[in-house]
């Protein structure tokens, strides 16, 4: 999986400074789940992600260690079970204090032509920034209980671009497991369509959109998912290389 898109593993890993680990542990619910072997993969990637990224502040943000690492560890999410340790041809990180106020004309998802401000908790775009709210991030960081997270849904969206084609479809590897992500997750797209599905109502937005919310649910809400979406589960399972139900569920025994 993804087997074209390896890493540089040979490039020296920035250092993970232990002061992050106190950030981390209070105001990401997810880094205490994690075992000791996840912690060091993730303290490598989320130290990359801040050394390898150019970090912008809008709407009179500061970038402060704070806003960095707890961006970075949420992206890096994505990659804990991946052979990848780095997101490509990401420009830059824009973080804006609150809402993401954007201006032009765009096309819903009706199909039909609009222009005016729109209000985004965050954006991907091919080739380009990410750009997020500072306030969401640190919401979905905090309650992933809630089952949604700006940073999750973003970065999802990025992976899906890395075929040149944001068809929420990432980079499978094969056509056979291409087909068979579409004989899953069209009929899962489907069931939002209709409102049959425990996925929040944005999913069926477009394919695309479906992708980056299903994402979202499997990594904040694993338990309900692999019960309601077993099929749809087992794929998420299966590209990201983790199992967030079995993480959540040691952690309860635990």
């Amino acid at each position: 999986m993804l087997s074209t898109l390896r890493s540089w593993f040979t490039r020296p890993a920035p250092e993970f400074d232990p002061a992050w680990e106190s950030i981390l542990r209070e105001k990401y619910a997810h880094w205490s789940i994690l075992d000791t072997d996840e912690l060091a993969r993730m303290r490598m990637l989320t130290a990359r992600f801040i050394a390898d990224n150019d970090w912008e502040a809008a709407q009179g943000m500061k970038i402060t260690t704070e806003v960095q690492v707890l961006i970075a560890a949420q992206a890096s999410m994505l990659l804990l079970g991946l052979e990848i340790d780095e997101f490509f041809d990401v420009t830059s990180i824009i973080v804006h204090t609150s809402t993401v106020r954007l201006r032009g004309t765009r096309r819903s998802a009706a199909g039909t032509m609009s222009d005016g401000v729109q209000h985004l908790a965050g954006q991907a775009t091919p080739k380009g920034p990410v750009v997020l709210s500072w306030s969401a991030v640190k919401r979905g960081a905090l309650r992933p209980d809630a089952g949604e997270n700006v940073t999750y849904h973003e970065f999802a969206h990025r992976l899906d671009m890395l075929d040149g084609i944001t068809d929420g479809t990432p980079p499978l590897g094969s056509d056979e497991a291409t087909t068979r992500w579409a004989a899953i997750c069209t009929p899962a797209f489907e069931r939002v369509q209709t409102g049959d599905s425990v996925l929040r109502n944005y999913a069926a937005t477009n394919i695309a959109e479906f992708f980056a919310v299903a994402t979202e649910a499997f990594l904040n809400r694993p338990d309900v998912l692999v019960v309601h979406e077993p099929d749809l589960y087992a794929q998420l399972r299966s590209f990201y290389g983790q199992d967030p139900a079995a993480r959540l569920s040691r952690t309860t025994i635990a």
